[in-house]
């Protein structure tokens, strides 16, 4: 190939309207451009898949491209980089001539259904299924159109002729010698031709103006190529005579394509004679009545033009960078802008689809402009890839929150909250974590709330702030005085002197019972023992927040069990919002921002609890960003779906399943644009703006 042409794959969507007519006036184009390098048209098969291939001289690469894709919506085009043959493969070749090529074929006008109300009926479907191989992928096949604008020459000789044959034969039998002599690709044939029509007699007839010569013409090669494996030679020249026989179609009785071996002299090589018509007829995307063809190589994804407000990598120096556009040939990277992620980003995809990638992209930009940045990962493999991408200036602002570690964890109190909180909002954030997991609410377990809630109250604020005094707090008499004794609430003293102990010592036993056992099965896991600990205070999530520091959760189901990995990652998810309302205290312009990634963000929240949606609503304010995944809208209860797209400027779609679709599908009609990018590793991803 040379090194002045470049191969693209052409990828049209299923459902293609666009019919022959649209690649006829892009030829045209192509025509009066004047350029005189050879542009190869190809339809070809490989790795078991059938689709269509040009070679663009590099001088019509942009407008050749450009208006096809304009043409045809929803066309993708692929840069080729290289192709794999299998070893022990042959290649055999052959040409397909057209003659005489002064007629003209059938043309795509002529592929009418009757039968269907008159549908175009693409002829270049049997082309396809001509192509089209095993899946195995060990045989290759493809059809070559090369096409240049004819030379000044060719168009008055192909004249000559027809105005010849206006005047007319004494008999048919001259007629068609003169014909096929006349345009051979063989100089003494076509001397030939030109003594017969010389010397025979003419004879005046009404002849129909045949007005292939008014027309722009293209001088066209075809050559025909199969690839098997060597001891494939019956196989490889059936297949040869099965593409040259799907020829036929555009035959009408007066011309017809011969299949003739293939010939390396440059001087036999003379092209035939076809108007962009006719080519456009050969070659084109195919529309919506060849979509029951097998195996056509169709875009993974439906391209549509990014608005012109997107924001680029050279446009905002504050940008996170979200992936690269791929449409048409623009592959600038694009982000979103510190301000538009303050109002959140929610990503939404199937397993296997990029998610984690994408979390990772966004967790590595932050750390790398020096912002606070908190990580939740419930599988583990998101955490470690962050900590390997640590730049070395930053490993003393780490911090590694291991679930699973049994030697030197990182401590987290979730009941020590910022300086000066209000002990209710420590309060309500446990009993929101432990609503999740044990799935009660008030009005199923309003009794065990109540005494939870009084338990929580009584601890805050004194030294044996812990969930592990709770339970001690319930059964010991001696240390329930201490604490009580310190309380300075007189709605929660009179609960403890006044109801609590006016209950016998049955009835109590009855009602802390069920607060025992969910609490239990906590007290009892060494793991959480060891990082909720009372002797210090451990992780401060006020302090990551102002002084930018990068907290990494590390809750791996497969390592601390599915319920303690959701209880630890809900009461963090908890104290980190009650960490960013702290803020207030600090002016707006003040407060760094700090940017919280929660994978699998539906594992920390249960029905009806409206942590999600409240922190969503208010952190913005707080210069608290969160970065949320999941994989289905389905694993969200209704009002914590609406409190997420109502409160998320920015939503990312990966891989989306029917329901979702339906769904963002509404939410886009209303005005927004969906587009279809790829991210910076791969994979394919749409955005709403």
């Amino acid at each position: 190939m040379a090194a002045s042409h470049m191969q693209f794959d052409i990828l049209p969507p299923t459902g293609n309207s666009r019919g022959p007519l649209s690649m006829e006036s892009l030829l045209r184009s192509v025509h009066r451009s004047g350029v005189g390098s050879p542009l190869r048209l190809l339809i070809h098969s490989y790795q078991g898949k059938v689709g269509l291939r040009v070679d663009v001289p590099s001088e019509l690469k942009a407008s050749f491209l450009q208006e096809l894709q304009d043409s045809y919506p929803g066309t993708t085009v692929k840069r080729v980089e290289s192709e794999s043959v299998y070893n022990g493969s042959r290649m055999w070749k052959s040409q397909l001539r057209l003659r005489p090529d002064v007629l003209l074929i059938r043309t795509y006008g002529e592929f009418i259904d009757l039968a269907d109300r008159r549908e175009f009926s693409d002829p270049i479907a049997g082309l396809f299924a001509a192509v089209s191989t095993g899946r195995s992928g060990r045989i290759q096949c493809r059809v070559e159109f090369t096409i240049r604008p004819a030379r000044n020459g060719r168009v008055p000789n192909a004249e000559r002729i027809i105005t010849r044959l206006e005047k007319g034969f004494t008999n048919q039998t001259l007629r068609r010698w003169f014909l096929f002599a006349a345009t051979s690709h063989r100089s003494i044939e076509r001397l030939l031709g030109n003594i017969i029509g010389r010397l025979t007699r003419t004879t005046p007839q009404s002849v129909e103006r045949l007005c292939k010569t008014d027309d722009q013409l293209f001088t066209c090669e075809i050559s025909l190529q199969v690839t098997a494996p060597k001891d494939a030679l019956v196989v490889a020249n059936g297949k040869l005579r099965e593409i040259a026989g799907a020829f036929g179609r555009y035959s009408d009785g007066k011309t017809s394509f011969k299949l003739e071996r293939h010939r390396r002299s440059l001087h036999l090589n003379r092209g035939f004679l076809l108007t962009p018509r006719e080519v456009a007829t050969l070659w084109h995307p195919l529309t919506v009545s060849g979509d029951t063809v097998s195996r056509v190589e169709r875009p993974q994804f439906w391209e549509r033009e990014p608005p012109v407000c997107l924001a680029s990598k050279k446009s905002i120096v504050e940008e996170t960078v979200l992936g690269r556009v791929s449409y048409r040939q623009q592959r600038n990277q694009f982000g979103i802008s510190a301000d538009d992620l303050r109002r959140h980003l929610l990503a939404i995809g199937k397993t296997g689809c990029g998610k984690s990638t994408f979390l990772l992209n966004v967790v590595r930009q932050q750390v790398e402009a020096n912002k606070g940045v908190v990580l939740l990962d419930p599988h583990g493999q998101l955490a470690d890839d962050v900590l390997n991408a640590i730049p070395k200036r930053r490993t003393n602002d780490i911090i590694v929150l291991d679930a699973a570690d049994s030697v030197a964890p990182a401590v987290f109190n979730p009941m020590v909250g910022p300086i000066g909180i209000d002990a209710h909002l420590v309060a309500d954030s446990v009993l929101t974590s432990f609503k999740n997991v044990f799935g009660f609410d008030e009005g199923s377990a309003p009794r065990l709330l109540h005494i939870f809630r009084n338990c929580l109250l009584s601890l805050i604020d004194s030294p044996h702030a812990s969930l592990w005094n709770v339970q001690r707090l319930l059964v010991d008499a001696n240390f329930r005085k201490s604490i009580v004794a310190r309380v300075e609430n007189e709605a929660i003293r009179e609960f403890w002197l006044t109801e609590f102990n006016r209950w016998n010592e049955r009835d109590r036993t009855q009602y802390i019972a069920s607060l025992q056992n969910k609490l239990g099965a906590f007290t009892t896991n060494e793991r959480l023992q060891r990082i909720l600990n009372a002797d210090r205070k451990g992780i401060q999530l006020r302090d990551v927040m102002d002084q930018s520091k990068v907290l990494i959760c590390n809750l791996s189901k497969g390592r601390v069990g599915h319920d303690a990995s959701t209880l630890l990652g809900s009461l963090l998810l908890s104290s980190l919002h009650v960490a960013a309302m702290s803020r207030a205290d600090v002016a707006e312009a003040d407060r760094p921002d700090c940017t919280i990634v929660v994978d699998e963000f539906h594992s920390y929240l249960s029905e009806g609890n409206s942590t999600m949606a409240d922190a969503l609503a208010e952190s913005r304010k707080y210069r608290t960003s969160f970065v949320l995944s999941t994989q289905m809208l389905e694993q969200l209860d209704p009002a914590t779906l609406a409190g997420v797209l109502g409160n998320c400027g920015s939503t990312l779609c990966m891989g989306r399943n029917r329901r979702s679709s339906g769904r963002f599908g509404r939410v886009w009609e209303s005005g927004n644009i969906d587009l279809a990018l790829k991210g910076l590793h791969g994979e394919n991803i749409g955005r709403r703006w």
